[in-house]
């Protein structure tokens, strides 16, 4: 395990003689500072440490996120400095790292359910933020047939990780106007939440940006300030912003994953109607579709099947190991046998196991031989809102580019 100079300090302190005054000063340094500890390795490297605070007796605490591999939750124990109320863990990790987290105090050290299920949702229950941590992110709670509470995390990002400079509102910039409405569908035969954004910057036939997974953009993270300084600053166009939430897990499930019918009511009933609204572009070449894990995975799709309406495609962290029930993995690489006038931006974390990262590659490889353009690019972090919309500036600039 690598080793943290600030623990081993610690650790010598306590030797040295009695240890409440040692601990003290330890834990009033580590609030003013918070959490986790960071410091210096070499130029590449940073040692990143996670830190609990033990005020009653746990038999164990795991970290889970970031550098700890949330599938490897057996190896992500932190360690009790003996003599203390210290526990702690210290990973090497490259400077560039962006990353969420929990701690899980007396965890089960099992492998965690598939998202969604009961079990799932139970064991997420037990998870804490990091109490010193200064960054907070809060994911929304699902309602619908599968109900679960917010879910709280801690946050960090290190020196040389992708900046989120266009995040915060900003003094002078113009807000664009938001609606928030329901649409119903023929197609799919339900209803859903929706979030209609125009920029403040005006001009004729705006371009059109779909992104999915509207109430994750809208509730957890500043989409709709990043938009207003894009804009603002000439990086996008005047644009329309369309936002449809995917109602709840079951729904998302079902829709998503290469979903004719989802793609029907998109762009058959969706787009017609902001369109109508907003007097947004039908140009496929500014028509951008843009989506993470599985609205990555709709976005390539609805690319691959309706290029006459999306001419531009962004899919963070696509779930592209999907198959429909009884096929081979990857459905939608082999669904790519034909030229088409689209452009793709595919983007995976480095955490994000050995699956996803050639997964992403096999399909970018693919889309290569046949699309209009292709990029491939990864990002020092995991499955995480958090990183995508760090990365997500620069997509769109690239989408968008004139």
């Amino acid at each position: 395990m690598p080793v943290s100079p600030r623990i081993e300090q610690l650790r010598q302190d306590l030797a040295g003689g009695p240890t409440d005054g040692v601990l003290a000063r330890f834990w009033a340094e580590v609030a003013l500072t918070g959490t986790p500890l960071i410091e210096p390795y070499d130029e590449e490297q940073r040692l990143v440490t996670f830190l609990w605070r033990e005020e009653k007796p746990v038999g164990t605490v795991a970290v889970i996120g970031g550098p700890a591999l949330w599938w490897e939750i057996p190896d992500n124990q932190l360690e009790r400095l003996d003599g203390s109320d210290v526990w702690f863990r210290t990973y090497l990790v490259l400077a560039d790292h962006r990353a969420r987290y929990v701690l899980s105090p007396d965890d089960s050290l099992q492998p965690l359910a598939a998202a969604g299920t009961p079990e799932a949702v139970a064991r997420a229950a037990t998870f804490v933020p990091d109490p010193l941590n200064r960054s907070p992110f809060t994911l929304p709670g699902v309602v619908g047939d599968s109900v679960s509470p917010p879910q709280h995390f801690s946050t960090f990002a290190l020196d040389q990780a992708t900046p989120r400079d266009w995040c915060a509102p900003r003094a002078g910039v113009r807000r664009g106007a938001i609606r928030e409405t329901t649409v119903a569908s023929e197609v799919l035969g339900n209803e859903r939440t929706l979030w209609l954004w125009e920029s403040a910057v005006q001009g004729p036939d705006p371009a059109l940006l779909v992104l999915l997974d509207g109430r994750d953009w809208n509730a957890a993270l500043p989409i709709f300030p990043t938009l207003d300084n894009l804009v603002d600053a000439g990086e996008l166009p005047p644009l329309v912003a369309v936002l449809p939430d995917s109602v709840d897990f079951t729904t998302r499930a079902r829709e998503l994953p290469c979903h004719e019918g989802f793609l029907g009511f998109l762009t058959d009933e969706l787009l017609p109607w902001a369109r109508t609204l907003t007097g947004a572009t039908s140009d496929p070449r500014r028509t951008v579709i843009a989506g993470k894990s599985y609205g990555g995975l709709a976005s390539v799709f609805a690319g691959l099947r309706r290029p006459d309406v999306f001419g531009t495609v962004i899919a963070q962290s696509g779930s592209f190991w999907w198959s429909p029930p009884g096929e081979e993995p990857e459905y939608l690489l082999r669904q790519v046998d034909h030229e088409l006038s689209v452009r793709f931006c595919l983007d995976v974390g480095l955490q994000e196991g050995d699956w996803m990262i050639p997964q992403t590659q096999r399909l970018a490889d693919a889309l290569d031989q046949y699309a209009d353009e292709v990029v491939y690019r990864e990002y020092n972090g995991g499955h995480d809102l958090n990183c995508w919309l760090a990365e997500l500036p620069t997509e769109l600039h690239w989408a968008f580019r004139r």
